[in-house]
């Protein structure tokens, strides 16, 4: 690592932006493999999104925002070890989808930082958000009434999460960061599932950094599904202060990737794959974003139509 001399404060000079079960989470982890990377230990801050009128973001005590770091100070602390590294960065689902505010907050802030936003067929990832929400027992309604619920239930308060469909209009936002940033990577979630190390390549030498390091075999983090045994999954997922005093122990002892690593596995052998979606609902979620799709190929070059058309066999999706 390059030494350097830091009399000003260490900031973020990269952004990991994506729709919620795009891949941000598997992206944050094998970028914090890296030794030239430098990830913030907290993901999700959700501090560049200034003025937003969702930065409260957890008003309803569902996925506490608790963690959400509301101060320039506090920020500033995420990266108080980054110094040396080359690049230096953190992730929040908040900076794609909430771009009217995000993105004047990153030019006060960061100026011109590489911004990374990764994308997921968007009827597909309306579904895995979904179960991921039903998996952890946030999500009491059908597939069906949770979507007729959305605009009612975003005037509540509830998280972006259950924006099934709104976070999945992803045109609009990529223009956005391409109009406002001058290095821009999209990456898709098929090409993070077909082959990691190789998307992990691209990301690394977009950073500037040696794209040469395989980062070790990761599953895809935060699987959906449903739980075979729920007390498990609960202690695994919903008590906050006992799931920190175990990953603090965890990490510990047999260091942080290791841990997450148990702790996914352990999450993971508990866990049906979840059914498959009503065919009619997602023909009918791939009409409606079928537009967005055709402007978002034309702006990032990608045939996009699989989106359109949807699988060609029956599939889980998680």
């Amino acid at each position: 690592m390059k030494a350097a001399t830091i009399n000003h404060p260490i900031m973020p000079n990269f952004l990991v932006a994506g729709a919620a079960k795009c891949g941000t989470t598997s992206l944050y982890h094998y970028l914090k493999q890296h030794p030239n990377v430098f990830m913030s230990d907290v993901k999700e801050p959700n501090f560049l999104i200034e003025g937003a009128p969702m930065k409260s973001i957890g008003v309803r005590d569902r996925l506490s925002a608790s963690r959400d770091i509301r101060s320039h100070d506090a920020y500033l602390r995420l990266f108080e070890k980054a110094s040396g590294y080359q690049a230096v960065g953190e992730a929040s689902i908040s900076t794609l989808f909430l771009y009217p505010y995000s993105i004047p907050a990153i030019k006060r802030y960061l100026g011109d930082p590489r911004i990374i936003i990764i994308l997921r067929d968007p009827a597909e990832r309306a579904y895995s958000a979904y179960t991921f929400l039903v998996r952890d027992g946030w999500e009491p309604l059908s597939f069906a009434e949770s979507l007729q619920r959305e605009e009612k239930r975003a005037a509540e308060g509830y998280r972006l999460m259950w924006r099934y469909r709104a976070l999945g209009l992803y045109s609009h936002q990529v223009r956005a960061f391409q109009e406002n940033f001058s290095s821009v990577l999209i990456l898709l979630y098929d090409d993070l599932k077909r082959d990691q190390s190789l998307l992990m390549r691209s990301v690394y030498a977009f950073l500037g950094v040696d794209d040469t390091v395989v980062p070790q075999a990761f599953q895809i983090q935060n699987p959906s599904g449903n739980p075979r045994l729920r007390l498990l999954n609960a202690l695994l997922v919903k008590p906050k202060r006992l799931h920190a005093v175990a990953r603090r122990l965890g990490s510990a002892v047999m260091g942080e990737r290791r841990w997450i690593e148990l702790r996914e596995n352990v999450r993971r052998a508990n866990l049906r794959k979840p059914s498959l979606p009503d065919p009619l609902i997602m023909r009918e979620l791939r009409e409606y974003f079928r537009e967005d799709i055709l402007r978002l190929q034309d702006l990032i070059g990608r045939d996009l139509s699989a989106w359109i058309q949807g699988p060609r066999r029956s599939e889980n999706i998680g």
